[in-house]
Parts: structure tokens; sequence; C-alpha cells
């Protein structure tokens, strides 16, 4: 799975850019759809068109990025916009220094312009409306306002802006407003199969416990596309499934990778599914 690439403190960056490049594990199943999205994503980055990427949690988005980050060698700056951001932390802020003064620090945003990194908003329509509002200027201009420094900062020529989001069925959830979305390309992401059979093959199943589980995930992806529960099982769940198992067996590892993450209320129902499925397993 693809490590979170590191993101740059408030101030001036302490150490290579290079050290902003996502690293990524040698086990990446590239697919003929993965090798697609990536290539539309490049597309679309190399004519500084913003890039929105939607889809289910698990289904690949980040990595996407990444992956194509990591072949450029071009860093980035990645946020989760869920956690309890605030403007300061992403545009920046006046700090008091050791002297008792106070000087500007950037805050990740605007780090992120200034140096030429690639800026992931994982979540983004999490983000509050000001800071939504904030990006316009820099899609339609280049340039980026930080009102507390009285300082218009132009954007780097390899600065590029990606974002990502769930789909509107997700809980808690809200729509990203119309005018930022006609300002970026959208490209749906759906999970892929082969990277489901690529994970599963780990395990060396038999062929018919193989495609029982699989039948299993799609039950359970299909349920959530209908609303029944909250959560989705990605690609990421399916990696922790065939970690978990060799130590725990495949029941404690479904269990352990995704049933016990649902919320009370919807785990009967899987966990249903999910002994159907064992009670068919091979000796």
């Amino acid at each position: 799975m693809t490590e979170a690439a590191p993101t740059l403190p408030d101030g001036p960056p302490a150490f290579p850019r290079d050290q902003l490049v996502p690293i990524i594990s040698e086990d990446i199943a590239y697919t003929k759809s993965f090798e697609e999205l990536i290539r539309t994503i490049d597309l679309v980055q190399r004519n500084r068109i913003p890039v929105l990427l939607r889809g289910d949690a698990g289904c690949g988005k980040n990595q996407a990025i990444f992956c194509l980050a990591s072949r450029l060698r071009q860093p980035v700056i990645r946020i989760n916009c869920s956690g309890d951001l605030r403007t300061s932390s992403l545009l920046g802020r006046m700090a008091p220094t050791e002297d008792g003064r106070f000087r500007w620090q950037d805050g990740l945003i605007t780090q992120a312009v200034r140096q030429g990194c690639w800026l992931v908003l994982d979540e983004i329509n999490a983000l509050e409306a000001d800071i939504l509002f904030s990006l316009h200027g820099l899609i339609d201009e280049g340039r980026i306002a930080v009102a507390n420094n009285s300082e218009v900062v132009t954007a780097h020529p390899s600065f590029r802006l990606f974002a990502t989001m769930n789909p509107s069925r997700y809980f808690a959830t809200k729509p990203l407003n119309q005018a930022l979305l006609d300002r970026m390309a959208v490209v749906e992401v759906e999970f892929d199969r082969e990277i489901d059979l690529h994970l599963l093959r780990k395990l060396a199943l038999p062929p018919d416990d193989e495609t029982a589980l699989l039948k299993l995930v799609d039950s359970i992806r299909d349920a959530c596309q209908e609303g029944q529960i909250s959560q989705n099982f990605g690609h990421r769940t399916m990696d922790n499934v065939v970690r978990l198992a060799p130590m725990f067996g495949l029941d404690r590892a479904l269990d352990m990778a995704f049933v016990l993450k649902l919320e009370e209320v919807e785990r009967a129902a899987v966990k249903t599914l999910v002994n159907d499925f064992t009670k068919k397993l091979g000796p």
C-alpha cells in the first residue's frame, strides 16, 4: 500500500523537497484500469486543470495521485480535510518568535503554492466555506491572497491542485459548491476487481473459497450502495484482511478489518453474511 506523503511544518521547510515525494510499495497492482486512471490524472494536470477524484473510500483515489507523483519525482502535501482544521493552519498566521516579535508562518496550502508541491485536499467537501472560496482565485489566477500578511502569493509553476471526495451517500458528507466544481475536472473512481484478486491471491485460497469471498465483498458493497450500511469494503480493507488472516483466520480477520468498525445496528446483517461465507469454506 502507499505510504502517506509527509507534511511540511509551519515556516521554512526543514528537509529537502525530495522527502515529500511519495514512497510507493513495490507490491502495487498496476492493472489496466489503474494505469488508465493514472494516465487520465496526468493528462489533466499537465494542462494545469485541478483534478477532483470522486469514489468510495478505499478505491485508490489518493494512491493514483501518489503513484503519478512518485513517477514524476513530484513532492506532495496531503491534507485530510475531515479533521479539525483552522484557516491559520491551512493559509498561515502571525506567530510569536523567541525574541518576542511576530513573524508570518505559511500554512500548508500556502507552502504548497509557494514551493511548487502538489496539493491533495482529501475529503475536500469537509472544508469550511471560507477556505473553499479562497481556492477560486488560486485556480482562476494562479495566486492566493494571504490577508493577515497583506501578501499575494503567486503559484510556483510546478504547483497543482488535487482533491478527493466520497459519494454523497456517505454519512456526514456534504455537497461541494457548484462554483468550485465548475473549476475542476471530475474523475470517477470505481473499485477494481483485478486489485481485489491481486490481494486475495496472497492467501492462496482454493478457487471456490476465493470466489465465495469475492461474492461476500460484492454483497457488502451492494449494501453500502443501497444505504444499508455506512462503510464500504475497499481495497484497503481487503489488504488488511489478507494481512490478518494468516494470524487469526479469515473469520476473525473479517471482523477485525471490517465488521467491528461498523455501527452496532449495522453489524448484525453484515455478520450474517460473513457467517454464511465461513460455513462454505473448504476444510
